[in-house]
């Protein structure tokens, strides 16, 4: 079972509001308009200053609708409905098609009505709905729950969309779906770096794409980094398309992969003074914890990878970063300051990936010559 809500709004003049509620009284007529069968006698509260009003209508089939009323002449208007055999009749033509009857009904005492042309859903069989960096809402085409899987690091999904095939999701935060070999193309600049042997560190890429597309390079050595194992597993059986049978074994003639965290990895090679021809971050940035850490080592920047991953390259090396979505501007901003003011210089190249519905910048790094 689920539940769809369609949500509306009009707009009419705040002095239409008069001493005689006529105003109010021709939108009380939006329930039975808007929510089929409607009962009489909606229940009404006062909200807050006069004129600020909740109104709510049922019917007999248990749906109902919410009337919010504000003084200064929005009005707000949601109907639910409890769809019960996965068949929902309120499509786009069903909402456009209210619509035209609001504006119609209402004349000119509305000056604006618009609508969501699809319902929100709730309590179905998949959660489609996800945000833009900005906060934007998204609704993927998710169909099918294919995997879920609680580690002792996260959760991990896997989902069906119609239009990308399987995508991992990690705490509800799109990693990588079958439809985004652009994504590994564009970080790893495949076809214009040269990774022939090369030693290369990759941090996190549990999914298995970006270590399965670099071994067809004839790298000296890959060494690969993930924390959690329960995403290798799941990715191995649910994104075979992505990774192959690359990390069936986790040692290979010229790859190994350490579960392992990354930091600590980097905190290893950084001691030790292993040096890599690229690093590559398939993380998502987080924030400097010392405390936790435990590392001697002082952060100029907030950008904790960043700055043990310039320490690790070779002075020719590159370092290969998953940025962010274009829209998150503040951390766009605040990331490529971090690495100028760590003596580094970059190039950004966005990209749609598919199955993120967004554009995503991604990061080529490298130290400035100091001679």
């Amino acid at each position: 079972m689920t539940a769809e809500t369609i949500s509306l709004y009009v707009k009419v003049p705040p002095d239409s509001f008069t001493a005689d509620q006529e105003t109010e009284n021709v939108l009380l007529g939006l329930g039975p308009l808007c929510l089929k069968g409607c009962m009489d006698n909606p229940t009404c509260v006062q909200l807050g200053t006069p004129g600020n009003k909740l109104y709510t209508f049922v019917n007999e089939e248990g749906s109902h609708a919410s009337m919010r009323i504000y003084s200064h002449g929005l009005v707000t208007f949601d109907i639910q409905y409890l769809i019960q055999d996965g068949t929902s009749p309120y499509n786009m033509d069903y909402i456009r098609n209210l619509q035209s009857k609001i504006k119609q009904y209402l004349g000119t005492l509305t000056t604006e009505v618009n609508s969501l042309y699809t319902p929100i859903k709730r309590g179905g069989p998949v959660w489609p709905y996800t945000v833009a960096g900005d906060e934007r809402l998204i609704e993927a085409d998710y169909d099918a729950v294919v995997s879920n899987v609680d580690s002792r690091w996260q959760n991990i999904l896997i989902m069906h969309s119609k239009e990308h095939g399987n995508v991992l999701r990690l705490d509800h935060d799109t990693m990588y779906g079958e439809s985004d070999k652009i994504y590994i193309d564009t970080l790893c600049q495949l076809g214009r770096l040269d990774f022939k042997n090369k030693e290369i560190l990759i941090l996190g890429g549990g999914d298995g794409g970006i270590i399965h597309e670099l071994q067809k390079e004839n790298p000296k050595m890959i060494t690969m980094a993930e924390i959690d194992e329960e995403v290798i597993k799941v990715c191995r059986k649910h994104l075979r398309s992505v990774c192959g049978d690359t990390m069936d074994t986790f040692i290979g003639p010229n790859y190994k992969i350490l579960i392992k965290d990354c930091v600590d990895v980097l905190k290893q090679a950084i001691e030790s003074g292993k040096k890599y021809d690229f690093v590559i971050n398939d993380l998502t940035e987080f924030p400097v914890d010392k405390e936790s850490k435990g590392f001697d080592y002082d952060f100029e920047t907030a950008s904790q990878v960043l700055e043990m991953s310039l320490q690790t390259i070779k002075d020719s090396g590159k370092y290969l970063a998953r940025g962010n979505t274009k829209s998150a501007v503040e951390y766009r901003e605040g990331f490529e300051r971090d690495v100028r003011k760590l003596g580094a210089t970059f190039t950004r190249r966005d990209v749609h990936v598919p199955s993120f519905y967004e554009v995503y910048s991604l990061y080529e790094i490298w130290k400035l010559s100091t001679t």
